[in-house]
Order: structure tokens, then C-alpha cells, then sequence
């Protein structure tokens, strides 16, 4: 049984989206004050409670009313598990684990999104909604049994991770309005210099692609008259180049200054963004997407290695719940701007200006002096 149209289905997603993204920021501010492992634990709790009671009202009364109201409770619930989640990572391995536990983890996350949406596919005609919820209960239910069994590290001294003479955090005080927390997590990223920098170039990276890669794809196929086997064969192909380049990471380890990896990857994707629209034929469009994809794997293990890296374990939910912010609230906005300007400019140019932006980061990379010397060494 069908209980909306695709349009109320994008609807209720983007429903989802709205507290997550609100409550983002305060979200990193309780990770800080009270640990990620118990809210990761809690929102997944959370979660599965939910799946379930949805599971049993969907047996009775399935509405679009209740699928709304899911959406809003997971919303809520990620604006505390993803800041914690980014946050517990750098405490489960040392630094020279780190770069390969990002890798494996984008690759994962890469991997889940492949397989859960056909699983999704074959639940709902077997079972139904109710059917659905219960299993994804059940996942919910294993994320809980394998959290319980990891134990981050105690949160290091007040300053580790901060190059010495430049930032000195204080550790979060549980008496502190949450509010004031927040701020002092602003003013500490916008005082660090290569978290700032680094977090600028992310913004620039993010804009560059979300456009191209979501609503980009399909107008190029249909303008070429690729239909949606082209796009899926465009998906692909930026699907494998990022698994290709994530395995490349998990054991290679990047040595000295980064900045320079990062700018070659960010020209790399850039110069594909192009490719894409300029491609004469679906092969050669294909192959572009492919190569953004191998450069987004350590692009993105190096960006967020970075921020890892130099980020202190007191600010580290807070820090995390600003590039999340970057990463996931810039995209609506992209895709938007990326329809508008293809309909004014054409799709072309428009993929052009991305590009642009692309190299915009990239000088960034080398030109900023805490981001052109800085490395995945703790100072």
C-alpha cells in the first residue's frame, strides 16, 4: 500500500532535515558536556523505540501523519548522534589510525547507503511499513549492543590537539547555559587557524559539488538524452571511484604537509565536475564522475583528518556539529542555486562556476600558511 507520492516522500525527508540541522549546533554542546558514547546510545535507544511503536501503529493505522512524525524523532535524534559520532572516533584510535579508521568509516557509510535503500525496496512490498520498522529496529538494536561494547578514551588535557600559543580550551562546564557553549565552540573554530581554514575550504568543496552531483546529473542526462539509466550509470561510476579511493587511505597513511594532497584532489574533482557536462558521450561522462570519486575518497579523509587532528577533545562534538552543518545545510542551498543557474546560464557554465569554485579551494590550500604547512601530527 502506498501512503504518499514521491513529491510527499521528498517532503517528509526534507521534514526530517529541519531539526536536524537546527539543533545541530547544540547537539555538539551536549556531546562536549556529557560524552558521545552514552547520546550515541541513547539517540539509537531512542530510535529503535520509535521503529517499533511505528511498527505496531502502522499495523492498525498507517497515515502520512505518522511517517511525519518519525521523520521529525530522527531528525532530532541525528542532531546528537552525528556530532557524537564524530567525536568518538578520534578516542577509539590513535593518530596513526586515524586516517585509515576515516577511510573505512566513508567507506561503510558509502556501502550503507548503496545497500539500504534496495533493502528498503524489497521490505516494503514483502511487509509493509510495520515490517520495515521492525527490521530497521533491529538494526538500531545491534548499533546499541556494539556501542555498549567500545570504550573511548578519557577526554585528553585541556589544549591537546591545539598548536601551542594559539588556542587553549577550557573544558565544558556542566553549569554553563547550553547556549554559551555553543558560542564558545564558534569562537574557538573561527581562533584556530587551521581548523578555520580548513573548515572554508570544506564550504567551498561542498557547494562546488552537492549541485552537480544531485540535481547536475540529471540534467545533463537528460539533456544528452542518457535517460535514467544514464544517471544510474553516472551514480555508479562516482560510487566506485570513492569506494576506490577510500581503500586507497585505509593503509596510507599521508606524510608531511597536506595541504598540497588536498589541493591536487580538490583540482582532481574539479576538472571532473567539468568533464561531466563537457563530455561528449555517456562513457566519457561516466569515466569523469568516476575520477571526481577517486579524488573525493582522500579528499575527504584528509579534510576531516585534519580537523580530527587539531581539534581538542573538549570541543570535540561542537567542532564536529559545525561541519556537519557545512556539510549537510549547504546542500538544499546548492542544489537550488545549481537548478536556477542552469535554467538562466545554461548547464555548462554552470558546472564551470563550480569548477571555479573548486580552485578557489584548492589556492586556498596552499596560499594559507596554517593549511599549506599543517600536518596529521599532533602538535
Amino acid at each position: 500500500m502506498q501512503l504518499a507520492s514521491p513529491g510527499a516522500a521528498g517532503a517528509i525527508l526534507a521534514v526530517s532535515a529541519l531539526p536536524r540541522l537546527a539543533l545541530l549546533l547544540f547537539g555538539g554542546a551536549f556531546v562536549d558536556r556529557y560524552g558521545p558514547r552514552r547520546l550515541m546510545i541513547g539517540s539509537d535507544l531512542a530510535r529503535g523505540v520509535v521503529c517499533l511503536i511505528t511498527a505496531a501503529v502502522a499495523l492498525a493505522q498507517p497515515s502520512v501523519a505518522l511517517l511525519v512524525a518519525v521523520a521529525l524523532t530522527f531528525g532530532l535524534a541525528d542532531a546528537l548522534f552525528l556530532p557524537a559520532a564524530g567525536a568518538t572516533l578520534p578516542r577509539l584510535l590513535t593518530p596513526a589510525q586515524l586516517t585509515g579508521g576515516l577511510a573505512l568509516s566513508g567507506l561503510t557509510q558509502r556501502l550503507a547507503l548503496m545497500l539500504g535503500a534496495p533493502l528498503g525496496g524489497l521490505l516494503l512490498p514483502l511487509g509493509g511499513l510495520p515490517l520495515a520498522c521492525l527490521v530497521n529496529a533491529i538494526t538500531f538494536g545491534m548499533s546499541v549492543l556494539a556501542l555498549w561494547s567500545v570504550h573511548p578514551r578519557p577526554a585528553a588535557d585541556p589544549g591537546a590537539g591545539a598548536p601551542s600559543g594559539q588556542v587553549t580550551p577550557a573544558a565544558a562546564d556542566p553549569r554553563a547555559p547550553v547556549l554559551a557553549a555553543v558560542r564558545e565552540g564558534l569562537r574557538y573554530l573561527l581562533r584556530h587557524p587551521v581548523l578555520r581554514a580548513t573548515t572554508l575550504v570544506s564550504l567551498l568543496v561542498n557547494i562546488a559539488a552537492a549541485g552537480p552531483l544531485n540535481v547536475g546529473l540529471a540534467l545533463v542526462a537528460d539533456q544528452r538524452g542518457w535517460g535514467a539509466a544514464g544517471i544510474g550509470y553516472l551514480l555508479a561510476g562516482f560510487g566506485a571511484g570513492a569506494a576506490a579511493g577510500s581503500l586507497l587511505m585505509v593503509r596510507r597513511r599521508p606524510a608531511g604537509r597536506v595541504g598540497v594532497l588536498a589541493a591536487a584532489c580538490i583540482v582532481l574533482q574539479g576538472g571532473a565536475i567539468y568533464a561531466i557536462a563537457a563530455a561528449p558521450a555517456l562513457g566519457w561522462a561516466a569515466a569523469a564522475t568516476a575520477l571526481g570519486g577517486l579524488a573525493s575518497g582522500p579528499l575527504a579523509v584528509t579534510l576531516n583528518g585534519l580537523t580530527h587532528t587539531h581539534t581538542a577533545d573538549t570541543h570535540r562534538g561542537r567542532v564536529t556539529s559545525i561541519n556537519t552543518l557545512v556539510s549537510l545545510g549547504i546542500t538544499p542551498m546548492a542544489i537550488a542555486v545549481m537548478g536556477f543557474a542552469a535554467a538562466q546560464v545554461g548547464t555548462v557554465p554552470s558546472f564551470a562556476a563550480c569548477t571555479a569554485l573548486d580552485v578557489l579551494a584548492a589556492a586556498a590550500c596552499v596560499t594559507v600558511p596554517a593549511l599549506r604547512h599543517a600536518t596529521l601530527t599532533p602538535s
